[in-house]
């Protein structure tokens, strides 16, 4: 989305957020709790943050409805499945995903792009013949929250005030799904956005200038605390060769997976970063050496005992290693002390590959 679009989207919010105050104040009698929960959804829900977001629907959403529960589902549409953002069920709890055909009434609500109403749910095709408390009045309403006829996620919304969810009521809610989908959708792009900032588009670990800075702030703490500080340097063995004889697509998989050890090995402080190309970095923080090295090696046997498929042929890939410790009387920035583990990876792969070596740093 380029910048005149998001713009385009903003202002069309802004007329929308007007309609929607008059029509509130037509069909709900210009009621001054209601206006002042329009008037906080509308402050707060621009916020782009998901959570924040979620937080101010849970709290004013069914007042605002005047309903009783409420549930809204994320959707991708590249896997198909729904993944819970937010609710107000007290059955519910946890998180929760599930895939679009697992749950017709919103399968159905997705692929037509239209709200589903049915006054009685249990006598509805969608009833599964389960008893709910949830469904006192009977009716469930299911809207797709669309941007430019594209879903970006479902509200379903049930039990309300009276017994049937008539016309004004649903035309009320379509309005405020119209302007919670721009909402959701301007967070998760600048979410998005934020996160590509920091990570690595392919593995999703962080990129070279977030493992910069992350390294330079441990780094200086280090220092300061004196506490130790190690770095793993990562290479994938004859990855050049994997390329060409299996493709880069191939390529691509075996470097998501090695993202997927590191990150698997990573404790709570550990930063696993992608150094460049086909090698990697893990920094971690109060760490010797020797602590360093049994994590390098974790990551090395686990990835040996991957089996990759390729033309119904089984082939393995190996890393070679290199580890260094922060030396505050030879190291005077990080360069220095990636470097020394740079010399270290340099010997691991001149000496057969497939192993880890510690590097010392020199006077």
């Amino acid at each position: 989305m380029d910048k005149t679009e998001w713009t385009r989207l903003r202002y069309q919010e802004l007329i929308d957020l007007r309609s929607l105050l008059k029509q509130q104040n037509k069909l709900l009698g210009a009621s001054l709790r209601q206006s002042e929960d329009l008037a906080f959804l509308h402050k707060t829900i621009n916020l782009l943050s998901l959570k924040e977001i979620s937080s101010v629907l849970v709290n004013r959403l069914p007042s605002i409805l005047s309903i009783h529960y409420f549930t809204l589902f994320l959707y991708d549409k590249d896997k198909r499945k729904l993944s819970l953002l937010c609710h107000n069920h007290p059955e519910i709890e946890g998180t929760l995903s599930l895939f679009l055909a697992d749950s017709p009434i919103m399968e159905d609500a997705v692929l037509r792009g239209h709200y589903i109403l049915e006054q009685v749910f249990n006598k509805s095709r969608y009833y599964k013949g389960l008893d709910n408390l949830l469904f006192e009045r009977g009716f469930f309403v299911t809207i797709p929250l669309m941007i430019e006829n594209e879903t970006v996620g479902v509200l379903n919304i049930n039990d309300g005030e009276g017994e049937l969810f008539n016309v004004s009521d649903l035309g009320f809610s379509l309005k405020i799904a119209e302007f919670i989908s721009l909402s959701i959708s301007n967070a998760v792009l600048y979410e998005k956005t934020e996160k590509l900032a920091v990570t690595d588009g392919l593995t999703s670990i962080a990129n070279r200038p977030s493992m910069d800075r992350s390294l330079w702030s441990e780094f200086e703490r280090s220092i300061r605390y004196r506490i130790p500080l190690s770095v793993v340097l990562f290479d994938i063995d004859h990855f050049k060769a994997v390329n060409d004889n299996y493709g880069h697509q191939k390529g691509d998989e075996i470097l998501v997976t090695v993202a997927s050890i590191l990150k698997k090995f990573c404790r709570a402080n550990d930063v696993a970063a992608r150094y460049g190309g086909e090698e990697f970095l893990m920094i971690l923080p109060q760490s010797t050496s020797q602590g360093a090295f049994k994590i390098a090696e974790r990551v090395r046997k686990e990835m040996m005992k991957i089996s990759f498929v390729e033309d119904n042929s089984n082939f393995g890939v190996t890393v070679s290693c290199g580890v260094a410790e922060l030396d505050t009387e030879l190291m005077k920035n990080t360069d220095q002390l990636v470097e020394v583990a740079d010399q270290a990876l340099y010997e691991a792969k001149n000496s057969g590959r497939n192993k880890t070596i510690v590097g010392q740093a020199k006077k």
